[in-house]
């Protein structure tokens, strides 16, 4: 027989499987964007409403290829225009590994893909065929770029559907039903209590997107919008793969699922990535880097309405203040999220999950978020 346990209130950890690593990554390079929250411009009504000289989801990419044992480097992407400044390093254990180019930047600012070193790119405009824009990597044909968000009418969805489960990146994240996962969190209930009225919204998600039948010979789409499946939002390029520019790429490049949202915006779209997204992040950023990444191993719990078959339901006290989801471990020690972003109630919350084909001794808790 199985234990359970439900944890009311736990502080939610984000676990992810750990990858053999054979050689030294280097430093990761994360551009953010330039024109800064600092001086009265056009583009902004005022220079008081925007986070000033950072952008919050350059530093949370940072932050988690951080705990990922990775050194990062954020830096203004106008310091980042000639690729030879930040490429050739005087100390060669300082050299670049990776490239993230977030999508916080205006397209125009984009920086020049330096040669041979690999890239993630999450500004839409320089995905495509844009001989206009020095930071294009031409991972598609045409100019169709998009990046849906909270504002479009209706409101672009939440969830990726997955075309190819069995790509190293994606191989062994759980999915549900539909074969979607979700990439952006719901908004937590106080998440826009305290901003001033007029104020840039704390909760933002901006999609990076491209037209599917836009591709290049050498992309493959890992995933698409759910809803919206001629619109790409997670694709990768190998080494050597065919461009639209017809040329070959020197390095892995991915089409990253999230837009930093540059112009206008709060700049903390990576802020709402889910913690599958966050992992699916990490799995591209390695695979990028040339790194062999082991299959996620899930429990293998799914959330399931109505109840039926091998079945345990999780019930708890609820706030409306709060989200919340629910971590599974075999250990008591290592967790690992199984059901995220479930929207809270004031009342009794309950949660029933298949564990029919999870680990024979299981431990079940409720996290609390924020």
């Amino acid at each position: 027989m199985k234990p359970y346990s439900a944890w009311a209130g736990a502080v939610a950890l984000a676990i992810t499987t750990a990858t053999c690593v054979e050689m030294q990554a280097g430093v990761i390079m994360i551009s953010t964007r330039k024109n800064q929250d600092t001086t009265y411009s056009s583009e902004y009504l005022s220079d008081e409403k925007g986070p000033g000289m950072t952008t919050p989801g350059d530093v949370g990419m940072a932050a988690l290829l951080g705990n990922h044992g990775y050194s990062c480097r954020v830096i203004l992407d106008v310091l980042l225009q000639d690729p030879s400044s930040f490429v050739n390093t005087i100390d060669p254990n300082m050299q670049v590994g990776l490239v993230i180019w977030s999508g916080s930047s205006s397209s125009a600012d984009v920086p020049t893909p330096p040669p041979g070193v690999p890239l993630m790119m999450g500004e839409h405009v320089t995905l495509g065929n844009r001989t206009d824009r020095g930071g294009s990597i031409f991972m598609y044909n045409g100019q169709a770029s998009s990046d849906p968000n909270e504002g479009s009418s209706p409101p672009a969805t939440k969830y990726m559907k997955v075309l190819a489960p069995d790509h190293p990146i994606m191989a062994g994240i759980p999915l549900d039903a539909q074969g979607r996962v979700k990439i952006f969190r719901e908004r937590y209930p106080d998440e826009e209590l305290h901003v001033p009225t007029g104020g840039k919204k704390n909760f933002e998600y901006r999609w990076c997107t491209q037209a599917v039948a836009d591709k290049a010979a050498g992309t493959t789409v890992l995933g698409v919008l759910d809803g919206a499946e001629d619109r790409a939002c997670l694709a990768v390029v190998d080494k050597d793969g065919m461009l639209a520019n017809d040329l070959p790429a020197g390095a892995r490049m991915v089409h990253m699922f999230t837009n930093e949202q540059g112009s206008g915006g709060s700049r903390r779209v990576f802020l709402a990535v889910t913690e599958i997204g966050r992992i699916i992040f990490v799995r591209a950023a390695k695979w990028a880097m040339g790194e062999e990444i082991p299959r996620y191993q899930s429990f293998r719990i799914t959330e399931i309405k109505p109840a039926s078959g091998q079945t345990v339901t999780l019930s708890w006290e609820s706030s409306a203040r709060h989200n919340y989801n629910i971590q599974a471990s075999a250990d008591f020690n290592n967790w690992q999220t199984v059901v995220d972003d479930l929207i809270g109630a004031d009342g009794t919350l309950s949660s029933t999950l298949d564990i029919g084909a999870a680990p024979q001794t299981l431990f079940l808790r409720v996290g609390r978020l924020p």
